[in-house]
Parts: structure tokens; sequence; C-alpha cells
């Protein structure tokens, strides 16, 4: 028998899925490739403040999906006894 919780925890995991088609390993490839712009030096400060801005949105994003898998292992373990 299903747990509320578990149902949902479900229904706001696809809910995220849903929303955020980016994957994991997109958005930190995405994250690796704004790190090396700024570092680089080449960027005005303009665009590297925008480049910055844009990199915490995407960190957000990682560790929402990271809290999401969590959670869901959290789960997994209790089903299971671990």
């Amino acid at each position: 028998m299903a747990m509320p919780g578990a149902t949902l925890l479900k229904l706001k995991y696809n809910r995220f899925m849903t929303v955020n088609k980016t994957n994991y390993k997109t958005l930190s490839s995405q994250l690796d490739d704004i790190v090396e712009q700024i570092q680089s030096g080449e960027m005005d400060i303009e665009s590297a403040t925008a480049a910055y801005e844009k990199g915490m949105v995407i960190i957000d994003q990682l560790e929402s999906q990271l809290k999401l898998v969590k959670n869901k292992i959290t789960k997994i373990k209790k089903q299971f006894g671990s």
C-alpha cells in the first residue's frame, strides 16, 4: 500500500522533471562552461556578472535535482528497511 507522503513525493518529482527537462549532466556541463568563461578573464564586467547570475540559477537547479534524488533514495531505503 502506497503511503500518502510517498505519493506526494512522486507527484512533486514528476512535476519537477516535467518543468525542468534539462538533465543533471547537461546543467553541470553548462556550469563548467560558464566557469571557464569567467575564469578566462576575457569577459567584460557586465557579461561576467550576467554569466555569474546564470551560473547561480544553474547551481540552484542542480541542488534541487540532488535533493529530489536524495529524498527518493531515503524513501527507497525506508521501504526496504535499510
